[in-house]
């Protein structure tokens, strides 16, 4: 984007960075930066000042809005959404036009390394035009160097359908952008164009505070008769869909016909299966729960007291039977009971339970989802996933209690909001497939334990103001870091879902 200054306060200088850097670089080099000047590691008398400089420098430009009013005026806001708004209109990233219509747009792309695949993001403010070529190129590189992985193989179509329909448009981003780029107009006396962007910016607004922006944005600029404004933003108003479209329709009908060509089934006899018997439980059996909430009872008879529920998929070794109706088992907690044999499958529960919850996954989590809350607060956590797995990071109590947990993607830096006060233990787990039904991943699942504690309190609102600093957690710790996670038993982990 063109800048009226280069970097008149110096952000990018305190981050080491040339003025227009990337979100990307400018994350990276915060990390970097931020270690080197932490009061905890520098000792000089300036360390707090430099380390004070550093966060206000990051909290402008990692955000979109911010980054572009810094590019275009050299200032800033105050607040992240109030009042105030530019002098000057936003303007392309990329080309450095004026654009009527902006959007805050995120482009993927996939690069595969045989065994795993890394996702990228390319975003910015974009016109149409611009937008359209972005997408085409975070394609093409899609396209050619995405598939040859494993987790490429899944990814790769996902970034192709989501460039395909014209990137991610982030609601509470865009929001901001046209509700400023709608201010801007209006005070160079645009009406109608003030007016247009205010309408498209309702399409974005989630926040009481957007919509209430939007309504005095409407009373503002009061629209005329037939000055409407053509919306330029329709993934399909323009060739570049069709030309992304093509290769994703021919794809799957050129597999389909080389999986057809390799399996050959008119070459196959048809066979015929026979019904599944089921046989007696026998003393000594291993098997396990077939039903949820299976009651273990003191005898063998309906209404007999009930010693234990049973969880689905639990393991018990058959100690007797009475009869066909009713086994003798004993639970791994070392409880005997009576359970109905009708309830029990042979073999062991564990193999089941992964196939069961992989078949059972439901919908994918969505970067940053709430898995689990159980209490809220006011304070926020950033929390960085620079491994090759999708991760689940939960905040436990002392006791083991789960308060609030977080699905974090693979390569994915997410802060979060909402946690309450109190001491925590931070445990996760890795893999892939996610599976909402069982709370775990169905595929290479493991397990790590923070070797620190987190605490929040609450301070007083002038000490507030002044700890500007967001605690950060990375899953994958760097090499040589003192702070490696611990191993951490699944089951542990699992529990208090």
């Amino acid at each position: 984007m063109t800048s009226i200054s280069q970097d008149p306060k110096g952000y990018y200088a305190v981050l080491g960075l040339a003025p227009g850097a990337d979100l990307a670089a400018i994350k990276a080099a915060y990390r970097s930066r931020a270690k080197t000047v932490h009061p905890d590691r520098n000792r000089s008398s300036a360390a707090a000042e430099e380390f004070q400089r550093l966060v206000e420098a990051y909290r402008v430009l990692k955000d979109v809005v911010h980054r572009a009013e810094y590019d275009a005026t050299g200032v800033h806001p105050l607040t992240d959404d109030g009042d105030d708004y530019p002098s000057t209109p936003f303007a392309c990233s990329r080309c450095g036009a004026v654009t009527a219509q902006p959007r805050y747009i995120v482009f993927h792309q996939v690069k595969s390394y045989l065994l795993w695949a890394k996702r990228r993001r390319k975003e910015g403010i974009f016109c149409r035009d611009c937008a359209d070529a972005a997408a085409v190129q975070s394609s093409v590189v899609t396209w050619a160097a995405g598939w040859w992985s494993p987790p490429g193989l899944l990814l790769t179509p996902i970034a192709l359908l989501r460039n395909l329909f014209g990137g991610s448009k982030p609601r509470h981003q865009n929001a901001r952008l046209l509700i400023r780029q709608a201010r801007a107009f209006l005070a160079l006396d645009e009406v109608d164009l003030a007016r247009a962007l205010t309408e498209q910016a309702a399409g974005f607004a989630r926040l009481s505070v957007h919509k209430r922006q939007v309504e005095d944005l409407r009373t503002a600029a009061p629209g005329r008769p037939g000055r409407r404004l053509k919306n330029r933003w329709a993934p399909w108003s323009t060739g570049v869909f069709a030309a992304q479209l093509a290769p994703l329709v021919a794809l799957p009908v050129l597999v389909a016909v080389v999986a057809l060509i390799a399996s050959r089934p008119w070459d196959k006899p048809v066979a015929t299966t026979a019904g599944i018997s089921v046989k007696a439980a026998s003393i000594g059996e291993i098997r396990h729960v077939a039903i949820a909430d299976l009651k273990l009872r003191q005898a063998a008879i309906e209404g007999a007291p009930v010693l234990a529920l049973l969880d689905r998929f639990t393991t018990v070794q058959v100690l007797g039977s009475q009869g066909d109706e009713w086994s003798r088992v004993k639970t791994p907690a070392g409880v005997e009971g009576w359970v109905a044999t009708r309830a029990l499958y042979a073999g062991s529960g564990s193999l089941f339970k992964q196939e069961w919850c992989a078949a059972n996954r439901g919908t994918p989590p969505q970067p940053g989802e709430v898995l689990v809350r159980r209490a809220t607060g006011e304070h926020r956590l950033l929390i960085h996933n620079d491994g090759r797995k999708d991760a689940v990071v939960k905040l436990k109590t002392a006791s083991g209690n789960t308060v609030v947990s977080y699905f974090v993607p693979a390569t994915y830096h997410i802060g979060v909001a909402g946690i309450p006060d109190g001491t925590y233990r931070i445990e996760f787990a890795t893999g892939a497939a996610y599976s909402r039904s069982c709370g775990i991943f169905s595929t290479d699942m493991q397990g790590g334990l923070m070797p620190f504690t987190l605490t929040y309190k609450q301070v007083s609102a002038a000490r507030s103001q002044s700890l500007s600093a967001i605690p950060e957690i990375s899953v994958v710790a760097a090499p040589g870091d003192p702070r490696q996670p611990q191993p951490l038993d699944l089951d542990r982990f699992a529990a208090d879902d």
